[in-house]
Order: C-alpha cells, then sequence, then structure tokens
C-alpha cells in the first residue's frame, strides 16, 4: 500500500460487514463491496478517487441481482439492466453519448421504449410478460 491509502471498512450496529475497500487521498478508490445489514452483497462498485468508474453490480436484500450496469467517469455507459424482486427484466437502458448516434428499432409486446434525454430505456409491463410466458408453456 502506499502513503494516503487505506483500507477502510464500515460495520453494522449488528456487528456484521456494511462495506469495504480502499480509500485513496480520503476517497473510495478501486473495487468496493458493500452489504445489507442481513449480511447479503448489496452492491459491487468500482471508483476512481471517489468517483463511479467501470462495472457495477446492485442486488436487493434477498440476494437477487437488481442492477447490472457500467460508468464511465460519473456517468452510466452503455447497457444498463433492471431486475424484478423474482429476478425477471423490468427494464433496459442503453446510455447516449458523444459517440453514439441514431436509435435502434426495438419491438416488444411488452415494452415501452422512452428516450429519456440521456439513455433509451425499454421498461417491462411484467404482468404482461408473465401471460405470455403461460401462453407458451
Amino acid at each position: 500500500m502506499r502513503p494516503n491509502e487505506v483500507i477502510c471498512a464500515e460495520f453494522w450496529p449488528n456487528g456484521r460487514i456494511k462495506s469495504f475497500g480502499l480509500i485513496k487521498h480520503g476517497k473510495w478508490h478501486g473495487p468496493v463491496q458493500g452489504f445489507w445489514n442481513n449480511g447479503e452483497v448489496d452492491y459491487r462498485q468500482n471508483f476512481n478517487e471517489g468517483i463511479t468508474d467501470g462495472p457495477y453490480e446492485f442486488f436487493f436484500p434477498n440476494g437477487r441481482l437488481e442492477e447490472i450496469g457500467s460508468f464511465d467517469k460519473g456517468h452510466n455507459s452503455g447497457v444498463t439492466e433492471s431486475f424484478a424482486t423474482d429476478g425477471k427484466l423490468r427494464k433496459r437502458s442503453v446510455h447516449k453519448s458523444g459517440g453514439l448516434q441514431g436509435l435502434w428499432p426495438i419491438k416488444h409486446e411488452a415494452a415501452t421504449l422512452i428516450d429519456s434525454g440521456t439513455s433509451f430505456e425499454m421498461v417491462y409491463d411484467l404482468d404482461s410478460l408473465e401471460s405470455m410466458d403461460k401462453a407458451w408453456h
């Protein structure tokens, strides 16, 4: 370890670990992992001197994946997928950047495409997906 770097761990009042990672110049740096107070993973995220940078994963308290994506110098980058607590895909976002141009046509019977200005999002109607799934089985 270098000067101005320290491994940091936070704990919940129940004694379980809340988060740990490297602190550099007083800011998170490198991979950081957080936990819910029940011990399940809350998030895995990368930082570059306090700014989110690189892949990340967020989890529900039951341990299921809530969201997966990537940051580029603090801004969402590329594709982000969000899930419902039962594990079904709820939303897929494609984040715009200076190099990403135009719309890609996407059609899905149980989803709505939304242009939110900084990203394109596919928001899924979980009830429609469930009834479609039943029709196929």
